[in-house]
């Protein structure tokens, strides 16, 4: 059974993600908490397999502290063109808007959870532009 703390706020987003979670053909036990303070302090006493949380990019070192193991999907409001790439080299596993449908989402999980990194195609593009335009900018020849 895969363990799973989501920790956003305003709680309405935690009750609508845990209801499309529960319903996926995937044995999960799901815990909500409505700040990150919170989801810390939970993390003291438990360790989940995912903690689905909003836009902290300072909370990604101390979740991995406490619990190495955990694999962490950012879901957000935040321009994923902005945020995406930096949040996902700095360590979060996913990254999925939350504007995404409830098929991407579960996509989403069932990906972190597997051991993967998420992204949406549009960040996979993003990043795919940024590699290019370093290579080609590194490179004096025509392509």
């Amino acid at each position: 059974m895969k363990t799973i703390l989501i920790a956003l706020d305003p709680s309405i987003f935690s009750y609508g993600l845990k209801q499309i979670i529960a319903t996926m053909p995937l044995p999960t036990d799901i815990e909500t908490t409505d700040t990150c303070d919170d989801a810390l302090t939970l993390l003291d006493t438990r360790c989940f397999d995912l903690l689905i949380t909003d836009l902290h990019p300072d909370l990604l070192g101390p979740v991995k502290a406490k619990c190495p193991g955990i694999r962490i999907m950012i879901y957000t409001a935040a321009d994923e063109k902005t945020f995406a790439i930096d949040n996902l080299l700095a360590g979060a596993d996913g990254y999925l808007s939350k504007s995404a449908k409830k098929e991407e989402m579960e996509y989403a999980v069932r990906t972190v959870l597997n051991g993967e990194k998420y992204m949406s195609a549009t960040v996979r593009q993003e990043m795919l532009d940024q590699l290019w335009q370093k290579k080609r900018a590194g490179h004096k020849g025509i392509y």
